[in-house]
């Protein structure tokens, strides 16, 4: 069995490594901010290009941001992180937005334990995709919880945690602004709890949700259906990794990847022509009617034409 964390000094400083592979560093970023003037710091970083049908860039920016007297760990060998790590003995894992589950040998590593950052409320929306979930479901809230790193994916005890509200104009960028606005504050909370030696609240296995994924047929946009359900599919598609933002209609013959709608007044006095007609357009706006009633467009791309040749 492993050692039991020890109950470190309030004042004593801590050795911290951040495994995380957001875009723009801004989880390394965001941890040193608060870590800092809390007398910790921050000794390594181990990033990633990702699993196969996870790959993502981001790892570039996050080796960007680390400042030179940070060991930084670029690896897609989960296997290997254990030794690599011990010679940093660290004191606490902080863990954001890294898509490999990590090995029960390197949570071990540190004596405070490890803790995770995780865009939803709770056991609600475990997984990689709970903001995309959020926006599928049509929720009028979701949050963001900073939770004890267990073996199973979210699943750990519950530090601190806060409810964000979404409403019909949210999209993943204002959706993001929010969760910025209240993280600072809950990590300062989670890490003065593992300063006590807290574990947290146990999560309520009875309510635990899953938010992996989505399969690739959510992708096409049937016009017939109603329009909410069109708008709140659009934006379920917030962009993960290398999945490509948004959903694919097709409008006036062409397909059209659509990462932006907006939901207008009621159907009534909407005019009565088939779904997917096209009933007003402009250089930044396109209204198509929907099943029940208009839906604006406000954000787009054309698609190649299928089989149309590309460039090299």
């Amino acid at each position: 069995m492993p050692p039991a964390r020890e109950e470190p000094s309030p004042s004593a400083s801590w050795r911290v490594v951040v495994f995380t592979v957001i875009p723009g560093g801004f989880v390394y970023r965001l941890a040193e901010a608060v870590l800092a003037p809390m007398g910790h710091r921050i000794v390594g970083v181990v990033t990633t290009p990702g699993p196969q049908r996870r790959r993502s860039p981001a790892y570039l920016d996050v080796v960007a941001a680390a400042r030179p007297s940070v060991d930084v760990l670029v690896s897609n060998h989960p296997e290997r992180w254990a030794a690599m790590l011990v010679p940093l003995a660290p004191d606490l894992i902080v863990c954001g937005g890294f898509p490999w589950r990590i090995p029960p040998e390197v949570l071990a590593l540190p004596r405070l334990g490890a803790i995770n950052l995780h865009d939803a409320l709770l056991p609600r929306g475990r997984g990689p995709n709970a903001s995309g979930w959020a926006f599928r479901n049509g929720d009028a809230e979701t949050g963001f919880t900073i939770h004890r790193l267990t073996p199973a994916f979210d699943a750990g005890p519950i530090l601190a945690q806060a409810r964000v509200p979404i409403t019909d104009d949210d999209d993943i960028e204002t959706l993001l602004a929010q969760f910025e606005a209240v993280i600072p504050d809950l990590l300062r909370t989670a890490l003065e709890r593992v300063a006590r030696g807290e574990e947290g609240e146990p999560q309520d296995e009875a309510h635990a949700t899953e938010a992996g994924l989505f399969e690739e047929a959510w992708r096409t946009i049937d016009w017939g259906q109603p329009t909410r359900a069109i708008h709140n599919q659009v934006r379920s598609w917030i962009g993960l990794r290398d999945i490509p933002r948004g959903a694919v209609g097709m409008v006036d013959g062409q397909a059209l990847q659509i990462t932006k709608t907006r939901l207008l007044p009621s159907g009534e006095g909407a005019p009565a022509v088939p779904p997917g007609t096209v009933v007003a357009r402009s250089d930044d706006s396109i209204v198509v009617r929907c099943g029940d009633g208009l839906l604006e467009i406000v954000a787009w791309s054309p698609l190649p034409a299928a089989g149309a040749a590309t460039a090299p």
